[in-house]
């Protein structure tokens, strides 16, 4: 190392040479790092500018889903409705059958019940003519026990003989 006072006597201030000896350095590290520095550094480069541009590209497809599934909120609001509407239709129109239906039902059974009481009906005034009718010929043939006599009864049968020979012939 030279001597700062060497230096003193010619005139030279002794932080010069460590600044020379810090720019020999430095032009140094600069000749010998400086390729791959710049491949270093460029290479790094291209890493962030990918890593932008997926992240931009990623960003743009997130913003496009997030629109696509605004819409679908927005049409969301609107499909319930009209599923409730449409639901509210056909409850509706299944409200209605069912009353047809059941007037239908209705009417059925009144027909029926129609039918089965003038078919009792029917049945109890022929029930009815067959008891009056019966009762009646009682009656006939008690009056007739009563009142005829033995010589009518003999009168009778004489008639219906000569009716029954006076059809013969």
């Amino acid at each position: 190392m030279v001597n700062a006072q060497y230096l003193l006597l010619i005139g030279i201030s002794p932080v010069v040479p460590r600044t020379l000896n810090l720019i020999v350095f430095v032009l140094l590290l600069y000749f010998l790092l400086r390729k791959p520095a710049r491949e270093f550094f460029s290479s790094r480069l291209a890493e962030v500018r990918a890593t932008l541009e997926r992240a931009a590209k990623d960003k743009d497809e997130a913003n496009k889903r997030l629109a696509e599934i605004n819409s679908r909120l927005e049409r969301l609001d609107a499909d319930l409705a009209e599923i409730a509407a449409q639901a509210e239709r056909e409850a509706a129109v299944e409200q209605e059958r069912m009353e047809n239906e059941s007037r239908m039902d209705a009417e059925r059974l009144r027909q029926m019940a129609i039918r089965e009481i003038q078919a009792a009906k029917q049945s109890a005034l022929l029930e009815l003519r067959d008891f009056a009718a019966e009762k009646s010929v009682q009656l006939a043939e008690q009056i007739i026990r009563q009142e005829l006599t033995i010589d009518d009864d003999k009168r009778l049968v004489d008639q219906a003989g000569r009716e029954f020979e006076g059809s013969k012939q």
